[in-house]
């Protein structure tokens, strides 16, 4: 600290004057003078300079440019967080496809057996009555196939879209709700029920899902599951999953582990979704009645 000695004189015209003596050499001087100009005299008495305050003007000029930079960049954030997560529920998918790769090898080539609900039941998570978390249910399948790297990460993240905002209808008490499809039930992914039941493939009645060697069709336009939006649009529900914010553009995986986002369209005839994608390349599973239809989509350039 410096020595201040201070005292109060006469400028000869009657404003008070303030004398300021610091000890210190010039670096004292220069500091005493930059803290003595942040005050003023008023009355004799010391007070803090105020600094002026911004003009009406040039507040809405700040303001102006504050929204237009908002509305330039919240539509480039939105986007990005879109496709964010519509490549995260690919990503899934992907590891989904692989688990039923597994499946496969481990059963000789067949689907796993769901006998309620398999459009849902295949696999997925429960969760926790006490703190809401998520964990493997073991009483699902294809849970069982999940690849051992996957199963020590964060598998029950897999089954669940970030995209997913349920499936809603017409009538507020139609599909699941303020519920997210993987909450309702336990997967954001809905699978090809025909795969992991035989009976709903036209097949005798063997309760046993379906075998590769009865289906004829490329595993490239064999539809294995996707997001919950494309059973709502091929069968017509009047329900609906855009999570995604394209409308009928869904993320689909395909027996040949590949995953595609496609619009899927109407299907014209009700039953299983079984064949090839696109009806004019429809090619039916031995001893399968083939007039079921498969899944639209537009413009698919796959073989």
């Amino acid at each position: 600290m410096y020595p201040v000695n201070m005292r109060i004189g006469s400028s000869g015209v009657g404003w008070p004057v303030v004398v300021r003596e610091l000890g210190g050499g010039t670096g004292g001087r220069q500091i005493g003078n930059r803290f003595w100009r942040s005050f003023r005299i008023v009355n004799g008495m010391f007070s803090p300079r105020r600094r002026g305050a911004f003009t009406l003007v040039e507040v809405l000029i700040a303001v102006g440019l504050i929204v237009v930079l908002l509305s330039l960049l919240l539509p480039a954030l939105t986007s990005a967080r879109s496709f964010s997560h519509r490549e995260q529920c690919a990503e899934n998918l992907r590891k989904i496809g692989q688990a039923v790769k597994n499946c496969l090898a481990e059963n000789g080539d067949e689907f796993p057996f769901v006998p309620v609900q398999p459009g849902w039941q295949w696999g997925g998570v429960r969760f926790s009555a006490v703190d809401g978390s998520p964990f493997l249910d073991y009483n699902r399948p294809l849970n069982q196939c999940i690849s051992p790297g996957d199963a020590r990460g964060r598998a029950t993240q897999m089954f669940c879209c970030p995209a997913d905002r349920g499936i809603a209808g017409e009538v507020g008490d139609i599909g699941t709700g303020r519920r997210t499809a993987c909450r309702s039930f336990g997967t954001s992914y809905r699978a090809n029920p025909a795969l992991f039941d035989a009976r709903l493939a036209g097949l005798p009645d063997e309760a046993r899902g379906l075998r590769r060697a009865e289906i004829t069709t490329s595993p490239a336009r064999l539809l294995v599951m996707g997001d919950a939006m494309w059973y709502e649009v091929a069968e017509n529900t009047g329900r609906t999953a855009d999570w995604h914010g394209e409308g009928a553009k869904t993320n689909l995986l395909f027996l040949d582990g590949s995953v595609r986002f496609r619009e899927v369209l109407p299907r014209g005839v009700v039953g299983p979704v079984m064949f090839d994608p696109i009806p004019t390349h429809a090619m039916p599973a031995a001893g399968v009645d083939g007039s079921s239809g498969g899944l639209r989509l537009r413009n698919d350039p796959t073989p």
